[in-house]
């Protein structure tokens, strides 16, 4: 029992691993990210820096400080770090949720046989202990024999 549970949990730790690497390519493709590293702690937004507001951003490009193809890459960019900052810092839509919710579902088949599994466990130890607390107390008065 203990070695099919710890399959298992081996199983689906190595599915998740895989869906949040495809959540993290994923978000690297729609922020235009250079590496999954930039969409983990948002350097991905630096290109926002110098603008206060999507507006300083068409001004830029009135002024011919930056080109068309530019100003709509920070528009995007400002859009997906508006969205990014509603949803508590973390950037999500449609496909992330599904992949959130395939990642919570490879857990799901197993879940009671796992609960079951650690409960066992868990009783089997605190029976130990509790075996071992016996011991202890009877061999201080002498009662257990070797």
């Amino acid at each position: 029992m203990e070695r099919t549970a710890k399959q298992l949990r081996r199983e689906v730790n190595t599915a998740t691993e895989i869906i949040r690497d495809g959540i993290l390519r994923y978000k690297k493709k729609k922020l235009r990210a250079r590496n999954k590293k930039q969409v983990e702690d948002d350097s991905v937004f630096e290109d926002l820096k110098p603008y206060n507001s999507s507006r300083e951003i068409q001004d830029a490009y009135g002024w011919d400080i930056i080109s068309e193809s530019e100003m709509d890459r920070l528009n995007l960019l400002w859009e997906e770090r508006e969205q990014h900052m509603l949803e508590s810092g973390k950037y999500r839509d449609g496909v992330i949720k599904l992949l959130e919710h395939a990642m919570a579902a490879c857990f799901e088949p197993h879940s009671e046989y796992l609960d079951e599994f650690d409960n066992t466990k868990r009783q089997a130890e605190a029976d130990i202990r509790r075996i071992e607390r016996e011991n202890t107390a009877n061999l201080g008065n002498g009662r257990l024999e070797k």
